[in-house]
């Protein structure tokens, strides 16, 4: 089977399609009649589908492009939101390491998190609100690459207490 679909897809019924007088849908393998079960669609293809898988593919596409266009949406509203939270995140695994990030929800991040590491031990150590969180996060940033002994993207090796303090010093 393919995805959810309910039926089968018949890989043999398309092969044979051109040697066989009455038609069968690629899908289901009902024998077509035009205008009856069939409308003629791709015949250069051999593409022949009964109505109703073809109402059935037409729902499914439908789906994708609506999913679509509600994730489109969702994420051009994530990005107009200029509040939320800068974080500190620290993981048992880098010792000495800890993320400085941000998010409308830091909770919902550092459980995001979770789900790469199979022991789920990634610890949210300590949050702020902020008007404009992206700011504020640069602004952290900048603060912790001068004081910390190493950088990586959002990751600097400096202890928590630090992260903390360099947080609560933006304004």
């Amino acid at each position: 089977m393919r995805g959810k679909r309910n039926y089968k897809l018949r890989d043999d019924v398309k092969i044979y399609q051109m040697y066989l007088d009455t038609k069968k849908c690629n899908r289901c393998a009902i024998e077509l009649k035009m205008h009856d079960t069939w409308c003629e669609g791709n015949v250069k293809k051999r593409n022949y589908i009964c109505k109703k898988c073809d109402s059935i593919k037409g729902r499914e596409n439908r789906l994708k492009r609506l999913a679509i266009n509600i994730s489109n949406h969702t994420l051009k509203q994530y990005n107009k939101a200029k509040d939320g939270y800068v974080y500190v995140i620290t993981n048992p695994a880098w010792e000495g390491w800890v993320k400085i990030g941000m998010a409308i929800d830091a909770d919902d991040r550092c459980k995001s998190y979770q789900t790469s590491s199979p022991l789920r031990d990634y610890k949210l150590e300590h949050c702020t609100y902020f008007e404009d969180r992206r700011k504020a996060e640069q602004k952290a940033h900048e603060k912790a690459e001068e004081v910390a002994d190493e950088c990586g993207a959002e990751w600097f090796k400096l202890p928590v207490e630090k992260a903390i303090e360099i947080i609560g010093d933006v304004e």
